[in-house]
């Protein structure tokens, strides 16, 4: 059964952007979202949630096997305490018969439900944190594609991985098959409607996988030696917002006093608010929280750690 969820979220860090456009970096890490989606700096709250699909349209009958005992929660939400248990996506990969091409993949949406294209060449390409038994694409899929590429998107091949680990991909490593239609990479690049995860073989085929990062090139491993040249690294604003903690006091730049700071826990409860100026956080207990700063023209996530 395909997995969805309804529910809102944090926002990310960058500048808040009108509906059907999104951020110029987007990190999705499965240590701080416990709800299951993937904030791509879109306007529109139905974006970004984490869903499945399969071969079940193509009358085949390949499936994710998730670990047991990970349920939906009240708001017909899974992948949110899927992440939350295991620290990630993670689940077994069974390619079966019935369709001549098995298939089975996982993906969001990155303007909206509604599909439509978004510019993202901004992204300068993706990075992934994974391991995996298998292989898999790392897929663009364009708006309307069957009819623009008819299925044919660029993607990336990643490479099986025993243990966690990370790989960029500039958009230079992302290629279209050729079997279908083939279409230039930056009017493709402008019209991106989901970034898919595609895992595909023979029928028997199985594997697992688990995946706890994905995000804009360099975003998962800014200290990798590929990203260190500034001109492949989106670098912000120097207006952009930023809190620096100093024992138990928050000092805040690049705000102003329309801006509103708000402190919320790992299970999503708001647990201090205040004007975008400082905050003092003295009351909280020691631990790991999500700050976000949210005003006209921002909107900024940023993980403290109180000792």
């Amino acid at each position: 059964m395909t997995k969805n969820v309804i529910l809102a979220s944090f926002a990310f860090m960058g500048m808040a952007l009108a509906q059907n456009t999104v951020n110029p970096t987007f990190l999705w890490d499965a240590a701080i979202d416990t709800e299951g989606r993937v904030i791509t700096g879109s306007a529109d709250t139905s974006s970004g949630w984490w869903f499945e699909y399969t071969d079940v349209n193509n009358q085949g009958t390949s499936e994710f096997v998730y670990p047991e005992g990970v349920e939906e929660n009240a708001y017909n939400n899974f992948f949110g305490p899927l992440i939350e248990e295991c620290g990630g996506i993670k689940a077994e990969v069974h390619l079966k018969d019935g369709y001549e091409y098995p298939f089975v993949g996982l993906g969001f949406n990155v303007g909206s439900s509604k599909q439509e294209g978004v510019n993202i060449k901004a992204w300068n390409g993706m990075c992934i944190t994974y391991e995996s038994t298998m292989g898999f694409g790392l897929e663009l899929a364009i708006e309307n594609e069957a009819e623009v590429t008819k299925y044919d998107n660029f993607k990336a091949n990643v490479n099986k991985a025993a243990s966690q680990t990370t790989v960029n991909f500039p958009w230079t490593k992302f290629k279209q098959g050729k079997w279908g239609i083939v279409i230039d990479q930056d009017s493709a690049l402008a019209k991106i409607a989901t970034i898919k995860l595609k895992f595909d073989g023979a029928a028997g085929t199985t594997g697992d996988f688990k995946i706890t990062k994905l995000g804009s090139f360099c975003q998962c491993s800014p200290e990798a030696s590929e990203c260190s040249s500034s001109a492949i690294r989106y670098t912000a604003p120097a207006s952009s917002a930023k809190a620096t903690l100093s024992g138990r006091m928050l000092e805040f730049t690049g705000t102003t006093s329309l801006d509103k700071a708000t402190i919320v826990d790992l299970q999503g409860q708001v647990v201090k608010s205040a004007t975008a100026t400082t905050m003092d956080l003295s009351a909280l207990k020691a631990g790991m929280y999500m700050l976000r700063i949210e005003g006209p023209s921002i909107s900024h996530l940023q993980t403290i750690i109180l000792k």
